[in-house]
């Protein structure tokens, strides 16, 4: 009970442990006194023989279940169920002080970790960030907190809102950390450190992140994501030091390379939680078609997540009988369940028959019947006819296999396997599935195309893998009451059940007829759905009982009160009162708010949502439906889905502490059947691949950090996971060669010689598939057949080197010819005056002249024929490739290098191919697996297969990060943004010597938050090219005035005339400042005499993106205002100069992207000018949601240039003949007009209620004018003036 006390068992217990003589094992035994929060940890070391005396665990597992134990003591308390051994594993490593990377399944509770590190960190008096990918998520993770910690210790930032700042616990998204962590460099500057100037503290924010502790990542795997997942990988790289760092993932297979690389970067111990023992609520696999629900596998309970898991197949689950190690055979248990291969079988038997049955009247032996039908008798259905009618009668019966959505949802019913989430990759298919599933409910209006007689469901069907009965008859037996949703009664009084029994035409009739009335009347009556007389037909017909749709009603006709501008419309009401509801991208976020509540509610059974509400959206469910196996994917391709989003779809399905275990409802399609459910499930899912790319903001701000050196930013840049990985590859890489010697090198060099034939063959083939104007496709096509062919391949080989021989040989006898000819010239000149000798040596310099001249021909003869050779048309083909800039041509450029490196003679190394080169790689790409095996049979221990695997790897890496860094810095030093003494065109080595000075609009550019920061600031006129980089681009303009000028004769007199007026009134002009500050003073001077609406529409053209279905650029410029097009017409002219000096700098694609859309500028702009919200509507198009998200974007973007600081307006500014050789930055007066045009834009629906409660002197808008008085002072919405400018990124900037 007390400390003493405790001190006297410890000395005890080590008392009995000397007693048993030596040590040998470790033990640990964790004694649990009374305070839970306390415990004493004695370390005992046993002899072997007495092991029976103690537990014979490892010293290390004992030891992390006394961490466990330890973890268990603190952390319980804060929550009221008990914690999994996994959650109290990464709790002990989080009270360590260790970084932590947990993978878990979806729903396995993975958040509870998160949660943890929060409880630490503010208990230790620290604070702590939670980040989510989504601001949906943050407002979700936001009200949670809030009811654990209490609302005044938790803040929320967006980047549109800040709630509490400096709470103890601030949840915002991934983005908004980012920019934190990229300005919080963790310690303070030296307080006489000269290069801290004003816009240099502006950017570092240095006491951000100070006091944090903490940082969970939520949903940690979007670090792979393209385009997003850069953002994940940043805040690892560029997190203060004493900031640890908690991931929460979904399983991944690189999580361990994960772990390795966050410790190797940050310097803090890293580890790795899974899991384990699956899934706290396991999964079922069922696979949906028409005659009904079956399991999927062999094994009812196999499947990623299920409670066999997948039998052992990868170390996964329990394995169903002996399986020999690292064997890759499916197990019998998840192969196909027989059912589905039986149902299968029987349409390919129809399709059979049918095809039978088009053989049999072909040859004459139909009916008259068909002869009527036209059919064509007296011929033989040829092959190809008979694979394309086979393919068409499959897919007909494909098409009838796919159950009806209804009759699904029904089926579901029955089973108890609702509330379900309906996952279907379409908005438009979500608002058709919803609206299908609610006619079917009311009644069908065509009994005759009525799922009621296409889809029988037997009430006996019990068993999944049992054959759907034949249809019955109705069974009725005189009037009868029932409770039985599925009840309806005819005029009569006679009882049916929808959808199950077969009745007449006139019953069915005069049953949907009175329905139909009795609802026409009322909804006359009452005007409404909602109205309480219709509330027994929902509750009868739906999927919710009575009191669930009264409250429904209730909670409807409270939100259209209040929100009458968009309040619900008579459909959606019915869909909410059936019980169903939709979930996706097209909808406002007031709307999907309130679908989510009622689903979480359950007074909501089915929701048709597309697959972001996947992405952690607490919506609980014990059933997914997921309706297809593929989508389309960027490109606009559409492929089957990846495990990774499959799973993550299907782990919404099981309510841990609701559910014991969950469903997930493949249901076939007309394309994919079971065998592709089958073969997504139980895929390898696929490694984590970095997507980090360095953008202009991230290349400022790591200036900054660095005090203007750029050692920082490469020290930074050079840790991305890419990099890290590489590294990690050519280690092992140059290990293995060190270990196994030169065997090794020799099949590396034939490797990346074959590598290069691969790319060469990829890259023809590319040419002829888009039929490429700039090569012969013939050609192309006959290259392809040789180099596929090795047997080819190695005679045109043979055939080029004997060529080469021969010309070679010719040349020698050529150049041999040649020196006897100068030799008897020599002669003869000697001896003039010997007119016998003379005429010897004109007949033998008559001779040699003949030999020379055949050997000439000869000589032509062999370079003609290489010339035609092959080789000599492939090298052609290569070299073209390579000279172009483009991403296959430097692929090429690449390969060749590392195919020439390996050769210690080759001096040639940045040159075009040569062909005396392609032999030799020929002759690689033949033998590379011969000799692959020849060095695995001659060092038994070398793994050859995962060497090449790593070499492959490692070549597919881009290493090339630290250069695009090198190229953002000189473009940003081109457009005035940085200031240094050292010359863009220096080396690498001076330009890192080099010290760069952050200008006011390098200022600018750090704190934008735009994909292309450099393109928005230049798009408002505060930058341009000050160095002259784009020079050629006027060069080439003033050749085409030139080239207009020619025509100048035909007003000779004309021009003449205003020459001589023009000497008369000459006077000296100063020195005029350079196209592109004219050009950029231009723009401005065009965006100062706009309204703030017509600025609202032009910056939203710099932030939104090209949707399928709009308007052609020039229609959509035919309908901006006057002042817009001019302003359009300006920024096409800068646009075009930056895209040439990026491209100058080799500055990456995706850096370097601009956007100009001007398809939503006009709805932009009438709303900012004050148009109602149905109008906006109307006049865009577009889905609400759509809607709203543009602007947003266009809001977001303007509350960020609203928000730079502050530059007054110096007089050398006002100067136009000034010659600028720094840019400006953002003008002080468009500053202004942003404010404005933002405050237009901000209101109802753009500016949803928040979906918490919230006092209004906790709520900051995102603006602020700390300046002394140039500006005026923003007033927020509740009265209070905000002195602290967020910069749309949570960052404090003093003024």
């Amino acid at each position: 009970k007390d400390v003493e006390g405790r001190r006297g068992i410890a000395r005890d217990l080590m008392m009995v442990t000397r007693s048993l003589q030596r040590r040998c094992y470790t033990f640990l035994l964790a004694l649990r006194c009374l305070n839970l929060s306390e415990a004493f940890v004695i370390r005992v070391r046993v002899q072997q023989k007495s092991r029976h005396l103690f537990s014979s665990e490892s010293a290390a597992t004992t030891e992390t279940c006394s961490s466990i134990e330890l973890a268990r003591d603190q952390l319980q308390q804060y929550f009221e169920f008990p914690l999994d051994d996994w959650q109290l594993e990464a709790g002990s490593e989080i009270l360590k002080e260790n970084n932590v990377i947990v993978c878990a399944p979806t729903g396995a509770g993975k958040t509870v970790v998160g949660e943890m590190a929060l409880h630490v960190a503010v208990n230790d008096g620290y604070h702590a960030i939670y980040t989510t990918p989504l601001k949906a998520l943050s407002n979700q993770k936001f009200t949670e907190l809030r009811e654990i910690f209490g609302k005044p210790n938790v803040g929320l930032a967006t980047g549109d809102m800040s709630i509490n700042r400096g709470a103890n616990v601030t949840v915002m998204t991934t983005e908004v950390y980012r920019n934190i962590a990229w300005r919080s460099s963790g310690s303070s500057p030296e307080p006489h450190d000269k290069f801290i100037e004003t816009r240099e503290e502006r950017l570092l924010d240095q006491n951000q992140l100070q006091n944090n502790k903490v940082v969970v990542l939520d949903e940690f795997h979007y670090m792979g994501q393209p385009g997003r997942g850069g953002v994940w990988e940043e805040c690892v790289i560029t997190s203060p030091s004493h900031t640890q760092i908690v991931g929460l993932s979904a399983t991944l297979p690189n999580a361990l390379q994960l772990a390795s690389w966050m410790e190797g970067i940050t310097g803090r111990k890293t580890v790795l939680v899974e899991a384990k023992g699956g899934r706290p609520v396991p999964l079922r696999y069922m696979f949906a078609i028409r005659e009904g629900l079956y399991p999927l596998f062999r094994d009812g309970d196999a499947g990623p997540g299920a409670p066999h898991g997948l039998l052992g197949l990868r170390g996964d689950g329990i394995p169903s009988g002996a399986r020999r190690k690292g064997s890759t055979k499916i197990p019998r248990g998840l192969r196909i369940n027989p059912a589905l291969i039986a149902a299968a079988d029987r349409r390919m038997q129809r399709v059979n028959r049918a095809i039978d049955r088009q053989k049999a009247r072909m040859l004459g032996r139909g009916t008259e019947s068909e002869w009527d039908l036209g059919i064509r008798r007296g011929g033989r259905m040829s092959a190809r006819d008979e694979r394309r009618e086979r393919e068409r009668l499959l897919r007909s019966e494909m098409r009838k296999a796919v159950p009806s959505l209804p009759v699904l949802l029904k089926r579901l019913e029955q089973k108890d396997l609702l509330p379900a989430i309906f996952f279907i990759f379409s908005r438009a298919g979500c608002d058709e599935a919803a609206e299908t599933v609610c006619q079917f409910m009311k009644g069908p209006r065509d009994i005759f195309k009525s799922d009621v007689v296409d889809d029988i469901i037997d009430e006996a069907d019990e068993n999944d893998g049992n054959r759907v009965r034949k249809k019955r008859k109705s069974r009725q037996r005189g009037r009868r009451q029932s409770e039985n949703k599925n009840i309806l009664q005819d005029e009569d009084g006679r009882s049916f059940r929808r959808g199950r029994d077969i009745v007449s035409d006139d019953v069915l009739a005069s049953v949907f007829e009175q329905e139909i009335t009795k609802r026409g009347a009322d909804s006359y009556k009452s005007g409404s759905p909602l109205s309480s007389e219709n509330w027994h037909f929902y509750a009868n017909a739906g999927l919710l009982c009575y009191s669930e749709v009264e409250e429904v009603a209730a909670r409807v006709a409270n939100f259209n009160e209040k929100n009458e501008e968009i309040a619900f419309s008579e459909d959606e009401v019915e869909h909410f009162l059936f019980g169903v509801g939709v979930h996706h991208a097209g909808m406002l976020a007031a709307h999907k708010a309130f679908v989510e509540t009622l689903y979480r509610a359950e007074l909501m059974k089915a929701v048709f949502a597309t697959e972001t509400l996947a992405a952690g959206i607490n919506m609980p469910a014990r059933t997914t439906v997921i309706c297809s196996l593929a989508k389309r994917g960027n490109s606009g391709s559409i492929n089957l889905l990846e495990t990774s989003n499959m799973l993550q779809m299907a782990g919404r399905a099981g309510r841990r502490g609701m559910d014991t275990d969950g469903t997930c409802v493949l249901v076939a399609t007309r394309f994919e059947g079971q065998e592709d459910a089958a073969a997504i499930l139980i895929d390898e899912i696929k490694p984590i691949v970095s997507q980090f790319t360095p953008s202009y903001s991230l290349a400022t701000n790591l200036i900054a950090r660095g005090r203007g050196k750029l050692d920082i930013a490469r020290e930074l840049v050079q840790k991305s996971f890419s990099s890290w990985e590489k590294r990690q590859l050519q280690d092992s890489i140059a290990s293995a060669i060190d270990e196994h010697g030169h065997n090794v090198s020799e099949v590396l060099e034939t490797l990346a010689q074959e590598r290069f034939m691969t790319l060469v063959i990829e890259s023809i083939r590319d040419q002829i598939k888009s039929r490429s104007a700039s090569f012969d496709i013939s050609k192309l096509e006959s290259l392809v057949d040789i180099l596929e062919d090795r047997e080819a391949l190695k005679q045109t080989s043979k055939s080029y080197l004997a060529a080469s021989k021969i010309l070679k040989l010719e040349l020698t006898t050529m150049d041999y010819l040649e020196r006897e000819k100068q030799e008897m010239a020599s002669a003869a000149s000697i001896d003039e005056d010997d007119e016998l000798l003379g005429e010897f040596l004109k007949e033998d310099q008559n001779e040699i002249n003949k030999q020379i001249e055949i050997q000439r021909k000869r000589v032509k003869k062999t370079e003609k024929e290489l010339r035609r050779h092959p080789f000599t048309a492939l090298v052609s083909f290569v070299n073209k490739l390579m000279a172009d800039a483009s991403p296959e041509g430097m692929a090429l450029l690449d390969a060749l290098k590392r195919a020439r490196a390996s050769d210690e003679d080759d001096e040639i190394v940045d040159g075009p191919l040569q062909p005396e080169e392609l032999p030799t790689f020929a002759k690689s790409a033949i033998v590379e697996k011969r000799k692959t095996r020849k060095l695995q049979s001659g060092d038994p221990d070398l793994d050859s297969d995962a060497l090449l695997e790593q070499v492959d790897k490692a070549d597919s890496f881009r290493e090339d990060s630290w250069q695009d860094m090198l190229a953002l810095t000189k473009t940003l030093v081109a457009y005035g943004c940085l200031s240094t003494d050292a010359s863009i065109d220096d080396d690498e080595a001076a330009l890192v010597q080099a010290t760069y000075r952050i200008t006011q609009a390098g200022v600018n550019i750090g704190m934008l938050g735009f994909e292309n920061s450099l393109w928005g600031l230049v798009a408002m006129g505060g930058a341009w090219d000050v160095v002259g980089t784009s020079s050629s681009l006027d060069e080439f303009k003033a050749a085409l005035d030139d080239f207009g000028d020619d025509y100048d004769f035909l007003f000779d007199d004309e021009k003449k005339m205003e020459e001589d007026e023009s000497m008369e009134t000459q006077v000296e002009d100063p020195p005029s400042p350079p196209k592109p500050q004219e050009e950029a003073e231009m723009l401005l001077n065009q965006l100062l005499n706009v309204t703030p609406s017509e600025l609202a529409g032009y910056v939203s053209c710099l932030v939104s993106e090209d949707y399928r279905g709009s308007p052609s650029i020039v229609e959509s410029f035919q309908r901006l205002q006057p002042r817009q097009q001019r302003v359009i017409q300006s920024s096409l002219l800068v646009l075009e100069r930056l895209m040439e000096v990026q491209k100058q700098f080799s500055v990456d694609e995706a850096s370097r992207r601009c956007n100009l859309e001007l398809s939503n500028c006009e709805v932009v702009t009438e709303w900012a000018a004050g148009c109602t919200w149905g109008e906006a509507l109307q006049m865009s198009g577009a889905a609400p949601g759509d809607l709203v998200r543009t602007l947003g974007r266009a809001l977001d973007a303007l509350r960020q240039l609203g928000n730079l600081p502050f530059s007054p307006v110096r007089a050398t500014d006002l100067d136009e003949s000034t010659i600028k050789t720094v840019s400006p930055g953002i003008h002080p007066e468009v500053r202004r007009l942003c404010r404005d045009a933002a405050r237009a834009i901000n209101r109802y629906p753009v500016k949803d209620p928040l979906p918490f409660d919230t006092d209004d002197d906790e709520v900051e808008e995102e603006f602020d004018d700390a300046e002394s008085g140039d500006d005026e002072d923003i007033v927020s919405d509740n009265g209070d003036t905000d002195s602290e400018d967020f910069a749309g990124v949570v960052h404090s900037i003093i003024g």
